[in-house]
């Protein structure tokens, strides 16, 4: 009996510790599989956050290529604005030049016939000088020149010659013959009266180019009254003429 008692006490406290062991087994099991779940969630979550993290780097590095390409295109853009603007600086400038070279050879062309037709004048006022020499004589001649001086008396008083500032400045007659005295008081007397300044002294030249007549310089001011330049302007005149008939 005594026997039996104490195998059953023996069975009751083995069945008590299998019990507990059981329950303790048990409960380590679920608070490990607990564990395993929270480790797994955030394992879950890591991995999502690390895949937004890519997502997000992914498109920060589509981005900046798409802002690396506009930048690009722009400077590219900048570069062919920044060659043009040089290639039309570059044509301008030739251009200009261009125009300039034409501008020259236009000024040296109009020059050398400027040019041209001063030694053409000069050449025919010194073939008419030749032409009256040989065909009249002295003395036609000095009637010529007395004809021209003459003519240049009746210019000088007509000319209005008081705003002529003859303040330090001596009148200059040039004549293609030496003047007679009568003459040459004539011509003072009509400046004297014309500039309205009395006791006028004036100085003669002598200037066989004029071929007959005088020239009046006082200051900058000139009175011709020469034969050379009657054949200069009838020639021009002529030559006038001709182009408008032409």
């Amino acid at each position: 009996m005594w026997i039996l008692g104490f195998a059953l006490m023996q069975i009751i406290v083995f069945g008590t510790v299998l019990y507990f062991y059981k329950k303790i087994t048990a409960g380590d099991t679920e608070s490990t599989i607990k564990r395993l779940g929270t480790i797994y969630e955030d394992l879950l979550k890591k991995q999502k956050d690390l895949t937004e993290k890519l997502e997000a780097g992914e498109r920060d590095l589509q981005a900046k290529k798409e802002e690396a390409s506009a930048v690009a295109e722009k400077l590219s853009n900048q570069a062919l604005d920044e060659a043009r603007k040089k290639e039309d600086e570059l044509l301008k400038k030739a251009r200009a030049e261009a125009e300039e070279i034409l501008s020259k050879a236009h000024n040296s062309r109009d020059q050398f016939y400027h040019e041209l037709e001063l030694a053409a004048n000069k050449k025919m006022v010194d073939f008419v000088t030749e032409i009256l020499k040989n065909v009249f004589d002295s003395k036609t001649v000095g009637l010529v020149h007395a004809q021209f001086i003459k003519n240049f008396i009746e210019q000088a008083q007509k000319s209005d010659l008081t705003s002529v500032d003859a303040q330090g400045q001596t009148p200059v007659i040039r004549s293609a013959m030496p003047l007679s005295k009568e003459e040459k008081e004539q011509l003072r007397q009509v400046l004297a009266e014309g500039m309205r300044v009395s006791g006028l002294q004036v100085e003669e030249a002598l200037d066989e180019k004029l071929v007959a007549g005088v020239v009046l310089q006082i200051g900058t001011l000139i009175l011709d009254g020469s034969f050379a330049t009657s054949v200069r302007e009838a020639a021009d005149k002529v030559k006038e003429k001709l182009q408008t008939s032409s």
